[in-house]
Parts: C-alpha cells; structure tokens; sequence
C-alpha cells in the first residue's frame, strides 16, 4: 500500500499518560476507540483501510481515538521522533492518535513478529485502560495480538467490541508459510474462535471471508461484508492527464505499473518473467517496496537497460500520478488457493484513476471486477499469459479506453464513503444493545 500524505498537529508526549476523558457526544453520536498494530505514516493494508475509517467517523462528528504502535515499517526500526517513549499523543485529520511502545526487529522472522505483536498488545492494553471509557471498541486484526489486546480493553470498560477482519489469521500466514510451527498454528486458532465468539459484531472485507467465520461461530448474523474502496483523491486524478517526462517515464515504450506491498502474496515473480518475455518496447516500473523487493533487483538486473524500472516507496499522491501516467495497470495476486478469497484493496485505487488494468488472479476479486468488464483477467502466476494481455492492450487502444471507463465506473461503486456509512450503522447498533 501507499503512504498516506497527513497534516500532522498537535505536540507528544514520553510517558504512559491518561488522555482527556472525552466529552459525551450528544445523540448517536460515539466515542470509538480503534487499535490497529499498524497505521499511519507507515504503508500497509491496515493503514490504508483504518485511516480512513478513522478519518471519515471523525468527519461524521464522533470522538475517535487510534491505539497503534509506534511506526516501524518496513524497515523494522523505530521511526524518529517516536524512539525512547513509552507512548506518544498525536492529533491528526480530526482525531487522536497515541503512538505506543513496540520491539521491532529488522530481522524479520516468526520470533521477532511475535515480539513485535506481542509487545504492541501488552502497551496497547496498559494505554486502552486509562484513555477512558468508549462506547465501542474497534479492531483491525490481523494480527490477532491487536484483537487480543483491543479485548481486554472492551472487557475492561464493559464496551462491545467489534472485529474487523481484513484477513483471515492463521489461514494466510499458513497459506504463505509464515507459519508453520504446529503448536503455533493450534493456539492461534483457538484465539481466533474465542475472539469471533467475544465480539458483538464482526465485519469483513469478502463474501469468502464471511464464510470462513461464520463456520467458526454460533451466530453468523453478527457478521457484516464491508468491502475495501477507493477514495476521491483516486477518481480525481483520473480526470486529467499526467506529463509522463516529468516523472521518468519514457514515452517510446509501452509502461505497465505495478503499486502496492511487494510481497509474498503477489506473485510478482511472474511479472519480471512477462518482462523478459515482451522485450523491448515494454517497461513494468514497480512502485512500493516489501519483502521480495531485493530478489526481485537481483532479477531484474539481469535484464536489459530500462525494461524493468523500480521507483521505491511514494505517497499517495504521486503514486496516483505514476499509476495515471502509465499505460497499463497491473494488480496480481499469488496462485495459492486461499489468496482466491482476497479482493486486493488496490484494485480500487488502480481502477479509480482511469487507466486499463490487469488483474492477474483468481477467484473473488475475479468475479467482481471481471464480471463488470473493469479489468482484463488473467491466470495468476502466469507470464505467458500476462504477457499476452499487455500485447492486446498495446495493439488495440480503443480496447483500452473501454476497459479504463470501465474501471472508473466500478471503482466509483466502492467509495470509502459509503463503506464507512455502513460500518457506523455496525457501531450504532452494538453500542445501543
């Protein structure tokens, strides 16, 4: 995902301090209280679907308040200005973050994850307790620690909690081998049953998410699908056109853009193979950064001189600008069957800004936008016929314009705006019970 731009105000604090006890909203209006392990300035998927939750419940004039760690991401190192505090008070876009301790690692394996996890839920517990009592208590999850955490906190404030659940965890971490100790697996399962069983209301972001809960509690009502969406900042940039030479991009050769978290679930080893397949005349510039970024260098400077292109991490303005500037879109997913469930949140985004995109995945995501002719699909992990779909785009232009009109149209469906309608009707309803 893409940074989020932010006009900070406010001043910070060191030390583990009682926030302001916030003022009674007068009538439906709510105090919520978020956790998310991660938010902003750091660049996931938590981040770009909890800020502008945060953001827009704020807008509608209630009294939000975030609980996340202090920003550590990618790098696994504490941020300036966040360092040697136990927690730090920000107020951004309308509502109040606090910033608490965590022990990243730059090292990133299972042990350090936990740690990091671990150690979130702990700070964040302490800090829930005595930032006074919420109406609702909201949680990203995964990973689980942070729900665990979010809890003990509705627990002890005697408040409903609701899970938001953007993926289903240990499910993926298994599927993409992040965790395979059996012992491990176990435990968070059973953590995953007790927290669907402890929450008032679960929303979740796909119909197969939905599924897989629901098998593991007693009362599917309680679960809502509220999916990902794009945001005004997106469509508005689809309205006009970019100078291409101010950004680097050349103007003799087709450019297909990739943007988002380069990871183990996208697959992207199959676009560097399509890279070399198409040659010159072609350039795919990656925009982001993630895991198998370094791997994926090492590839690609193999190749010749300019046909793979990397442009590194950018906020959300100019990666709009990169991604408009481009001819084509590109928006994988890795071949395993339980990614089939994901609807990828920068599907929207890349569809918004009126460029044709290819969707390289099966499964969810494939039966949404396929099915209103807003991306041309193919098998994920599959070069040859990557490949070939950036040769049709290349040839037939009106094909573009149709598939980019498309998109728009589709992305304009999936406002935050609206989600976040509906996500305050889920608030209402458990803080009223």
């Amino acid at each position: 995902m893409i940074r989020a731009d932010l006009a900070w105000r406010g001043g910070a604090s060191g030390h583990l301090a009682k926030l302001p006890q916030a003022i009674t909203s007068p009538g439906s209006l709510l105090r919520i209280l978020i956790f998310s392990q991660h938010f902003t300035p750091e660049v996931t998927a938590a981040q770009a679907r909890v800020h502008p939750i945060a953001r827009l419940l704020a807008d509608r004039g209630h009294d939000v308040h975030v609980i996340t760690a202090v920003p550590n991401h990618p790098e696994g190192i504490v941020h300036e200005g966040f360092r040697r505090r136990a927690v730090v008070h920000k107020e951004l876009d309308g509502f109040r973050v606090s910033y608490v301790w965590a022990r990243p690692s730059p090292n990133k394996t299972m042990a350090s994850r936990l740690l990091l996890y671990g150690s979130y839920a702990l700070s964040a517990s302490l800090q829930g307790f005595v930032a006074g009592r919420p109406d609702v208590v909201l949680v990203s999850s995964p990973p689980l620690p942070a729900a665990a955490a979010a809890a003990a906190v509705a627990a002890r404030h005697r408040a409903p909690l609701v899970l938001d659940i953007r993926d289903p965890w240990p499910e993926v971490a298994v599927a993409l081998g992040e965790l395979t100790n059996p012992k491990l697996i176990g435990l968070a399962e059973r953590l995953e049953r007790g927290l669907y069983a402890r929450a008032s209301a679960i929303v979740t972001v796909t119909e197969p998410f939905r599924q897989h809960i629901a098998a593991l509690i007693d009362d599917p009502e309680k679960i809502s699908v509220i999916p990902n969406g794009t945001t005004k900042l997106w469509l508005d940039v689809g309205k006009s056109e970019v100078d291409r030479a101010g950004l680097g991009i050349p103007n003799d050769r087709f450019v297909w853009t990739y943007a988002g978290n380069v990871g183990l679930a996208q697959g992207l080893d199959a676009a560097l193979e399509a890279a070399e397949r198409l040659g010159d005349g072609f350039q795919l510039r990656i925009v982001g950064e993630g895991p198998v970024l370094a791997r994926l260098r090492e590839r690609a400077a193999q190749l010749p001189n300019g046909q793979v292109e990397f442009t590194g991490l950018v906020q959300p303005e100019l990666a709009a600008q990169y991604m408009r500037a481009s001819d084509a879109l590109l928006v994988p997913l890795g071949a395993h069957p339980t990614l089939a469930k994901f609807v990828p949140s920068k599907l929207f985004d890349a569809c918004a800004v009126g460029r044709p995109v290819i969707l390289a995945a099966e499964g969810e995501s494939r039966r949404l936008a396929a099915a209103a002719g807003a991306v041309l699909a193919v098998p994920p992990e599959e070069s040859t016929a990557l490949a070939g779909a950036l040769r049709r785009l290349r040839e037939e232009p009106e094909f573009r314009q149709r598939l980019a009109e498309a998109g728009r149209q589709f992305a304009a469906g999936y406002l935050r705006e609206r989600q976040v309608a509906r996500l305050e009707q889920v608030l209402r309803s458990v803080s009223s019970d």
